[in-house]
């Protein structure tokens, strides 16, 4: 979805694309892949979207008509 939206000169980050226990300071921890599922899952599916307080309302809803396309 990233490079979808690059593509369209929409910014986009994914701010924990690791999870918390998959993160090198936890490794002390003894996690591994596979022991908190659904974090795992939110990590790689979450997406930080355009925000500011000048983004306008034409502004937001083409960044919601790309994504309805994508």
């Amino acid at each position: 979805m990233g490079k979808f939206l690059k593509e369209k000169d929409i910014p986009s980050v994914s701010n924990y694309s690791v999870p918390l226990h998959l993160q090198p300071v936890f490794v002390n921890l003894g996690h591994k892949e596979g022991d908190f599922h659904v974090s795992e899952k939110v990590a790689s599916q979450c997406l930080s979207l355009p925000m500011s307080p000048y983004l306008t309302q034409e502004d937001q809803m083409n960044v919601v008509e790309i994504i309805k396309d994508a």
